[in-house]
């Protein structure tokens, strides 16, 4: 089938964020965006990962006037609470240490660490290995030399990229329309009673609803189980001396899940997860206003509840899904806005020839299914890792039985430590070896003394002796 013109159905964060990718990687094809009215945009994430400022980059998008327009603040990093036990903390920054080769500073800090921990502790590893602890966790400060995302307004995103598509795509707000299809592919979508659009390739953005996925699939999906399941949600402002404005995104742990913090430039966005199996709404409500301390309005508190499974196959016949209608975890780690940057990628470099068939559908599902199950594997370990057994959910979450795929990698990465052998750049990675290292370690993960040629341990440790000389000159 050869593209012309791709019809986007939904105009949430997911839709918008498409439309973008197209116009970076398919420039010469008709895009259409309808925006069904009846549905609105959830909100709920409001943090990234860099490769949201890579797109923009990529197009020219003014960066500063970008963080204005969508109450955007730096984001350095993920600073986890009481995830371990409580009182414990461990850093997830943004670094570019795993471009450093097989052997970076964060695996030598591990070696060095097994062979002589009295002058390399563990507890250190966060501080030694990324300055951005210090800097950031400790005192507060940011700095865009440092690896960089951003906390944003999720519907003030849409809104600015509506306004930079307006000339560059149609646009159609619909408030009704009709889905036209055979069993095996979408026809045409009418819109405005009369209006009808069609198109080579469909892109669902439509959500949990699936309008068009579900018309030409099954829905089989992985049958995946998050630790939570439900989200209440609200807008904190910086009214109390406790709501503060950090380079960073807060995790916090609690007996029956964790906190999101994500703090914009003139507000706080901030969620509270857990699990209906083992807490209450009125539970959660209640230690959801205790830990704002009054700067939360019980009257401006939303909720969802959402389903972790994710298709087994997102592009059937003539449709693509991509975000919430393809899938979701949870919002652990900012994987959401990601997953929509990845997937347009990911299609749009399938498409170079402006053409498709049964191969390039099976070749995105599947480097779509290996990005997914990545993320699945990397927010599973921050739960069964664990060692909090305070209350039902920690002893539920820390006992279960992680799927043969995780315990093959953790085995692996305990023998050899994630590092690009086994992280390898040819698949669609969530996430990076230093990444892996830093939630690892956070749980005192056991690492073996892997076997390095001396030369690289003593070139890492000449660059360990010029940092810490640094920072005491």
């Amino acid at each position: 089938m050869h593209v012309k013109n791709i019809c986007i159905f939904g105009a949430g964060s997911a839709g918008w964020i498409t439309a973008l990718s197209m116009q970076l990687y398919l420039p010469d094809v008709n895009v259409t965006l309808i925006n069904p009215t009846k549905y609105k945009n959830v909100g709920v994430g409001e943090s990234t990962q860099p490769d949201l400022i890579d797109l923009l980059s990529k197009l020219d998008i003014n960066i500063l006037d970008f963080i204005q327009k969508v109450d955007g603040s730096l984001k350095h990093g993920i600073h986890y609470k009481n995830w371990n036990q409580e009182g414990t903390d461990y850093w997830h920054p943004f670094s570019s240490l795993s471009r450093d080769g097989m052997y970076s500073r964060a695996h030598h800090y591990h070696k060095m660490s097994i062979e002589d921990p009295i002058n390399y502790p563990r507890k250190d590893y966060y501080k030694k290995v990324h300055p951005s602890y210090t800097l950031c966790v400790e005192n507060n400060l940011s700095s865009s030399d440092l690896g960089h995302a951003l906390h944003l307004d999720a519907d003030k995103l849409s809104a600015y990229l509506k306004n930079h598509l307006a000339n560059k795509i149609n646009i159609i707000d619909s408030n009704d329309f009709v889905i036209n299809h055979d069993n095996e592919k979408i026809i045409s979508i009418t819109v405005n009673s009369n209006q009808n659009i069609t198109a080579d390739l469909f892109i669902d953005c439509s959500g949990f609803s699936k309008v068009l996925i579900s018309k030409v699939s099954d829905l089989a999906d992985d049958n995946y189980e998050s630790a939570v399941n439900t989200a209440l949600f609200g807008r904190v402002g910086y009214t109390q001396d406790n709501v503060k404005l950090v380079p960073y995104t807060r995790a916090e742990a609690w007996k029956q899940g964790w906190i999101w913090v994500t703090p914009l430039q003139s507000r706080v966005g901030s969620g509270c997860l857990y699990n209906d199996k083992f807490c209450t709404d009125d539970e959660a409500k209640e230690y959801f206003l205790d830990y704002w301390q009054g700067a939360l309005k019980e009257e401006n508190i939303k909720k969802i509840s959402f389903s972790s499974k994710s298709l087994k196959s997102p592009w059937t016949s003539n449709v693509v899904a991509v975000g919430l209608s393809s899938g979701f975890i949870e919002p652990l780690e900012a994987t959401g806005i990601s997953w929509f940057i990845q997937s347009g990628r990911v299609l749009g470099s399938l498409l170079q020839s402006r053409y498709y068939d049964n191969d390039v559908i099976v070749r995105f599902n599947s480097v779509m299914r290996g990005y997914i199950e990545d993320v699945q594997d990397f927010i599973d370990v921050h739960y069964l890792l664990s060692e909090r057994q305070d209350s039902k959910f920690w002893k539920y979450q820390t006992s279960r039985v992680p799927c043969d795929r995780l315990k093959a990698r953790l085995d692996i990465y305990s023998k050899f430590m994630p590092n690009l052998n086994n992280r390898n750049t040819t698949h669609a990675w969530a996430f990076n070896d230093v990444s892996w290292l830093d939630i690892l370690s956070g749980y005192n993960f056991k690492f073996n003394n892997i076997d390095v040629p001396n030369w690289l341990v003593n070139q890492r440790q000449l660059e360990t002796y010029r940092n810490e000389n640094e920072k005491t000159n």
